[in-house]
């Protein structure tokens, strides 16, 4: 016992007599400078990818319904104002949506699938052993369509059926489900031609003919497929519609 109280107090001596630890000095800056550059540091900022694409334009109407109803109202058969009442196509249209359309081409990456045309007709390539001079010269001025009047036999060159022939492009038509549509027409370089050949005198007699033949003029038709829009229906944007037109005059003998 006596042993182990010696050897505590030889402990506690050691370590009373222990000498702290010295700090270690402050670094000299004379010898270690601070680092400071002598030219300015570019800053980098985190780029944000944030992809823009191009708004479609609102779509807003240009067209002045008042006379239809005191509310905008839009019915695709009732006839648009450049069609008479037998009217099933317009040559001219003042109401004619051009900036609608130019706006449904451009933002129909499908046009040029749907678009075709002949822009330059005449007699000279539809009509075999007529030139388009010959045509241009047909009158029938003289005729009434009376079977039995004089002017019946009489007159110059032309067509056996009397005939109003014009090389059109239609801005509206009535298409085969009777509602009318606006054709692509003149707007950036986009135009769609059509032979319209007429009757002047459907059912008539046809000229030259004696009366015992009892002949007659009927008018024949013809479907075509134009580019189209729908002015009550802008979303539809570009389509394909099919439209009954007047092709020609012929003169019919009965059995």
């Amino acid at each position: 016992m006596a042993l182990q109280m010696m050897l505590l107090g030889l402990l506690i001596v050691a370590a009373l007599a222990e000498p702290e630890p010295k700090a270690e000095p402050a670094a000299d800056p004379q010898y270690y400078p601070k680092y400071e550059p002598k030219y300015p540091q570019p800053s980098y900022s985190k780029p944000s990818y944030k992809p823009s694409y191009p708004a479609y334009p609102e779509y807003k109407p240009s067209y002045d319904y008042s006379y239809k109803k005191d509310s905008y109202y839009c019915d695709p058969r009732t006839p648009p104002r450049c069609a008479n009442s037998s009217a099933t196509f317009c040559l001219s249209d003042y109401e004619y949506p051009s900036r609608e359309i130019q706006y449904a081409i451009e933002y129909d990456p499908l046009i040029l699938k749907k678009y075709a045309d002949v822009p330059v007709q005449s007699a000279d390539n539809l009509v075999e052993g007529v030139s388009s001079s010959e045509e241009d010269k047909f009158d029938y001025s003289h005729y009434n369509g009376k079977t039995f009047d004089q002017s019946n036999w009489i007159g110059g060159a032309g067509y056996i059926c009397p005939s109003d022939v014009i090389y059109a492009r239609p801005k509206r038509a009535l298409n085969v489900e009777g509602e009318w549509r606006v054709i692509v027409q003149d707007v950036a370089y986009y135009t769609q031609t059509q032979r319209v050949e007429t009757c002047l005198f459907a059912g008539a007699s046809c000229r030259t003919l004696a009366p015992c033949h009892r002949s007659s003029c009927v008018q024949k038709y013809v479907y075509h497929r134009m580019l189209s829009f729908d002015p009550c229906n802008a979303q539809r944007g570009l389509f394909i519609d099919i439209y009954k037109l007047p092709s020609a005059c012929s003169c019919r003998i009965p059995a």
